[in-house]
């Protein structure tokens, strides 16, 4: 290690030129936040930038527990005056843990100076570094826990060594990293892993972390797998000062509504485009420029591949300079394409392409293009989207549900005309809370809210938004509306959940019954929340209007209520054919 690289470390050690960033841990099912990771930087344009570049510096420099004193005292003198709520999660070099000796205080002391009490505090340890003796981290870790930490294990599923170490040393939290998480939305094996890793840590008592949950399918598939809690730029970026609660929409982004509530598609939008191959010259654009004022933009096309759009207040602005003809006018306009345009596929809805333009960066906003499995189709003007998106809202708004967003009873009836209109088999299942009233009167509306906005989440998160329809009846009385053909292992994912989550909205009460007045007034006891599910299977070809289908649910509904515990009765609608396709 050069002389020059240790001067420089001491000099970021003395003078503290550490950044420290928090990202949030997301609880999923109560929808706020479990608490924040504390990571760090060291000063920009250098190789001390990267934390593990950092890290690794210092230990062959001999000054690991320095820039591990000086990191861990940051973290938690920053966490503590901002007053962040939940657990603080801190990282921890497996060489610091293992000469503890080295520390200039204790972890427990550095707590206290900061004002923090460690039951507020996680270790966690990261296993990408190589780790031999798993005897002396374990005695560590019992060593932290005895001073009132818990632990958690960073980076599972980097391979066999991390299960073993995961196994050997039994953390308090696990948390699964980015390389798995990658892609999980379209890869059937990441998603059995992480089902068979979420059972096992079910069963030994140890939480799940999901690190690097990027993007809205990642999200929603990692909801209905069942996961606790995640972690990502999804939900926020690492942040000097990050927030302090979670935006609902974050939570409701992937509802969509149907019918006249139908999604709306890019495609609609569509106007024609006016394509210039790349290699025409500069010339011959600025004549088509010239001749059409009201032009803003040309297409560039490399045969049929879209390369992005020349803009009319960029290009007129080079051309119609004292010397641009005579400088540009024979080159390709291909040098002058302005490549940071959004391009989209037809059948994206209409929100989601306004989530994309408000959202990108550097990015031309007025249009956008739009293309038919990657063939240009025409474009679209951001004016005319949010047109459309304002009037789809003032419709949504009147109809929706106040509390959970979902659309009530009049989308609700008009997606069941849409759907039997389709000549499609479907099934219609009515949700249906048990005991949620006397839940409601203990604990009060603000706690029975969150379970409503619970049981809405998990019924999305379950259900397929291309084909399917979530509404909201009122109080506590769901409408899923399944075209999916598995359809039963959703409801039964659905009622799984929800019993291994509903006890958590008990918090603070012991036991797992409640002592209320019923509708007369009657003191009783009242077992835990459970779920019943009326599930009505109805087949193509039956006329919508030939059947009760509210009726026919609410009886389906209330023959599964008759069962203890969470539970689902189906009844099969009978065509008049007597022989249709089965969902």
């Amino acid at each position: 290690m050069s002389r020059s690289l240790q001067k420089e470390l001491a000099e970021i050690i003395e003078h503290q030129q550490i950044t420290v960033t928090f990202q949030p841990i997301v609880h999923l099912q109560q929808r706020n936040i479990y608490g924040y990771e504390g990571l760090i930087r060291g000063p920009v344009g250098t190789l001390f930038h990267s934390p593990t570049r950092l890290f690794e510096i210092a230990q062959h420099s001999g000054m690991l527990s320095d820039i591990y004193n000086l990191t861990r005292q940051l973290v938690f003198e920053q966490f503590s005056n901002m007053l962040l709520p939940g657990f603080l999660f801190l990282n921890t070099h497996p060489a610091t843990i293992l000469n503890r000796e080295s520390e200039k205080k204790t972890t427990l002391d550095a707590a206290r100076e900061a004002g923090l009490d460690p039951s507020r505090i996680i270790i966690e340890l990261t296993a990408t570094y190589p780790i031999d003796d798993v005897m002396l981290i374990r005695q560590t870790m019992e060593h932290y826990r005895r001073s009132g930490f818990a632990i958690a294990l960073d980076d599972l599923g980097d391979g066999y060594s991390q299960a073993l170490l995961w196994s050997e040393t039994r953390p308090d939290i696990v948390k699964i990293d980015r390389d798995v998480i990658a892609g999980i939305d379209e890869d059937r094996q990441k998603q059995r892993f992480i089902s068979t890793v979420l059972k096992h840590t079910h069963d030994l008592g140890i939480r799940v972390i999901i690190e690097g949950v990027e993007g809205l399918e990642e999200y929603k598939t990692i909801r209905k797998i069942g996961a606790e809690m995640a972690q990502g730029y999804y939900f926020c970026r690492p942040a000097r000062v990050p927030p302090k609660s979670i935006a609902p929409k974050i939570f409701r982004r992937d509802r969509r509504t149907a019918g006249s509530f139908e999604k709306m598609t890019i495609e609609e939008l569509a106007k024609p485009a006016f394509p210039v191959q790349a290699t025409v010259n500069v010339y011959s654009v600025g004549d088509i420029f010239t001749g059409a004022p009201e032009l803003e933009s040309v297409v560039i096309l490399q045969n049929n591949d879209v390369l992005g759009m020349v803009l009319r207040s960029d290009f007129m602005n080079i051309y119609a300079s004292m010397y641009g003809k005579d400088l540009y006018g024979k080159q390709p306009i291909a040098k002058f394409i302005n490549r940071n345009t959004l391009q989209v596929e037809k059948h994206l809805p209409l929100e989601e392409v306004s989530y994309r333009l408000t959202t990108a960066l550097n990015t031309y906003t007025d249009e956008f293009i739009i293309l038919d499995n990657g063939k240009l189709l025409g474009k679209g003007k951001l004016i005319d989207l949010l047109h459309e998106i304002t009037k789809l809202r003032i419709i949504q708004a009147r109809y929706a549900n106040p509390l959970t967003l979902l659309p009530g009873n009049v989308p609700i009836q008009e997606h069941l005309q849409y759907i039997s209109n389709k000549n499609e088999p479907y099934v219609v299942c009515y949700f249906d809370l048990d005991n949620f009233k006397p839940f409601n009167d203990f604990f009060g509306f603000a706690r029975g809210d969150k379970v409503i906005r619970f049981v809405s989440d998990l019924l999305v998160s379950n259900s397929d938004e291309k084909i399917d329809f979530v509404g909201h009846v009122g109080g506590d009385d769901f409408i899923l509306i399944f075209r999916s053909v598995d359809w039963r292992s959703k409801v039964e994912n659905i009622l799984t959940l929800f019993d291994k989550s509903i006890s958590s909205y008990y918090e603070g009460h012991q036991g797992d019954t409640l002592d209320a007045c019923d509708r007369n007034g009657k003191r009783q006891q009242y077992a835990i929340m459970s779920l019943s599910v009326g599930a009505v299977v109805v087949p193509q070809s039956l006329d919508y209007y030939s059947i009760d289908l509210p009726g026919e649910a609410s009886l389906a509904k209330h023959e599964a209520k008759k069962k203890a515990g969470s539970s689902m009765h189906i009844r099969y609608l009978k065509a008049p054919t007597g022989i249709e396709k089965e969902l």
